[in-house]
């Protein structure tokens, strides 16, 4: 009896040694600040396709099954700690992959050491259109640009929702005034006219003066650019001040269509519409078994950053797969030539700047959920 439980032992300490060595992949986004609630949302959907992956056994690489470690840093979306962040996680910790950041202004930024230290950022969140127009090899985006959604929504807003005047309420920043600038070259093709535009700084919660200024306008609807804790504050002010019953809310970069913000705003969001690269209601069996395993684990429905985190942990494992090495270069070619099926219903890619290529909804706030508008072909807004 003695010797077995030495066998057994010696058995238990032999399979330990020789356990698989885990898959080192990088998180950068904001876990704490302003977009705090944001990130940790689009860390739900990396976490869940992890848990998936690794009950499962792990990445095979080498005929050996190898589980996915995460290494978690918080940027605050704040663009020095986000290179700090980027910077530790592949010169220290040695990951093969980063994903992240949130805020486009640090996505920006890291994606200089992830070209100086020839590693693999991909950015689930930022929408910037400059992020894969870099000639950066070593960045890429699994979201739509805002210039994608500006292409999907503009014209259903002017010709379909009947918006001609437009105002815009955005933050003052990177993000705030380059969907501004996409957006308004759009609409003035389309016939309509930007009737005011008010910038405002990151983390503002005093909206009244600026709301004013853009009521006196008259505008048929107002687009919103900024996060959901600030825009909530907003949308609250305008039904204040009865600006909701007269102007249509527009959310441009589907910033607004998570649980949050209906918990936020309640009733004052009803009918705000927009594009959108996901929404829990789309009718798919990739995306109904995706929302039952989503809600086991978060008790609720997930939100374009829950999915976009998600889709970007089995698009990197894929990679990891198909190149069969944990090496980033390695890795950064095989991911090149993915194909994933997506929840969106399609087979999603990236092109030749390292942009996804993925459909658009259109969709509109009903109730405490959503309702799908309508459609449009990622090929046709993907540049």
């Amino acid at each position: 009896m003695k010797k077995l439980s030495l066998a057994i032992a010696f058995v238990m300490i032999t399979t330990a040694a020789f356990a698989a060595d885990p898959v080192k992949i990088g998180v950068v986004l904001p876990f704490s600040g302003p977009v705090g609630s944001d990130g940790t949302r689009t860390f739900t959907g990396v976490d869940l396709a992890v848990s998936q992956i690794n009950e499962k056994g792990g990445v095979l690489i080498n005929g050996e099954k190898r589980p996915i470690e995460l290494y978690k840093e918080d940027s605050t979306c704040n663009p020095r700690l986000s290179v700090a962040a980027v910077e530790k996680l592949m010169t220290q910790d040695k990951v093969s992959a980063v994903i992240g950041d949130f805020c486009s202004p640090s996505t920006l930024a890291s994606s200089e050491v992830a070209k100086r230290s020839e590693v693999l950022l991909v950015t689930p969140i930022s929408v910037a259109p400059p992020i894969t127009k870099q000639d950066n090899p070593w960045m890429f985006r699994n979201c739509d640009n805002s210039d994608m959604m500006a292409l999907a929504f503009v014209k259903h807003a002017v010709h379909d929702l009947n918006i001609k005047r437009w105002a815009f309420l955005a933050r003052n920043d990177d993000y705030g005034r380059g969907g501004v600038e996409s957006m308004s070259k759009l609409l003035e093709a389309e016939g309509a006219q930007v009737v005011a535009v008010e910038y405002h700084p990151q983390g503002a919660t005093d909206y009244y003066t600026l709301l004013t200024k853009i009521r006196a306008n008259k505008p048929d609807g107002i687009a919103l650019i900024a996060n959901t804790a600030e825009h909530a504050v907003a949308t609250n002010q305008m039904a204040e001040i009865g600006l909701t019953k007269t102007v249509r809310l527009l959310d441009p970069t589907s910033a607004y269509f998570n649980p949050d913000f209906l918990r936020l705003t309640g009733a004052n969001a009803e009918g705000m519409a927009g594009p959108t690269r996901y929404v829990h209601v789309i009718d798919n069996p990739t995306n109904k078994a995706f929302v039952e395993a989503y809600q086991k684990v978060n008790d609720q429905y997930p939100d374009k950053f829950a999915q976009s985190g998600y889709e970007t942990v089995y698009l990197l494992a894929d990679a990891l797969q198909r190149a069969n090495s944990t090496e980033p270069k390695a890795v950064r070619d095989a991911l090149t030539k993915s194909r994933l099926n997506s929840v969106q219903g399609r087979e999603i890619y990236f092109n030749e700047q390292n942009q996804i290529v993925l459909d658009e909804f259109i969709i509109q706030v009903k109730g405490d959920s959503y309702e799908i508008l309508g459609r449009v072909d990622g090929e046709t807004v993907t540049k």
